[in-house]
């Protein structure tokens, strides 16, 4: 069984064969050393209220956005149990 990561840049999927939150690589496809996240944290995205989002949301690379959405208590993520 893998999990999928997605590229922070260029939404490039990698599957790897553990499960964490992020895996920290150089993409292949951009070129681009990011944060690549698990698929179910960029889903979680999506529960961001548009209207809570910054101007640049749509720019701004999606670890960027995770770690925005964190910080500014719009998603709550466990330490514990699933991703």
């Amino acid at each position: 069984m893998t999990d999928s990561y997605v590229c922070p840049h260029c939404g490039r999927v990698e599957d790897r064969p553990y499960r964490v939150r992020l895996i920290i690589l150089t993409c292949p496809d951009c070129g681009e050393n990011g944060r690549f996240l698990h698929e179910s944290l960029v889903e979680r995205l999506d529960e961001v209220p548009e209207a809570e989002r910054p101007d640049d949301w749509g720019e701004m690379p999606l670890d960027e956005r995770l770690q925005y959405a964190v910080r500014e208590g719009l998603l709550q993520l466990s330490f514990t149990g699933p991703l």
